[in-house]
């Protein structure tokens, strides 16, 4: 016997679970994303260590947060230590 709320006909019968399970959905896709992107876009993380020795480089003239409130800071250098 399955648990009321799993399957369609008893979504039908009890549709106040209908926002819960859209939070839910909602959380978990972005939390997803989130990840993805940090996965992705991190400098710390390197997925092709033989094309570029030094890939955090490429970071060094752009802008790294995910949200930046300084107005200046896409002007302003990179601390990043030059070897």
């Amino acid at each position: 016997m399955k648990m009321q709320g799993l399957s369609l006909t008893s979504v039908k019968k009890h549709p106040a679970l209908l926002p819960l399970y859209f939070c839910i959905g909602l959380g978990a896709c972005g939390a997803f994303l989130y990840t993805l992107r940090l996965a992705t876009r991190n400098p710390d993380v390197s997925w092709l260590n033989k094309k570029e020795s030094e890939p955090w480089n490429y970071y060094k003239d752009k802008q790294y947060k995910f949200f930046a409130t300084n107005e200046n800071y896409a002007k302003a250098k990179s601390q990043a230590p030059e070897y």
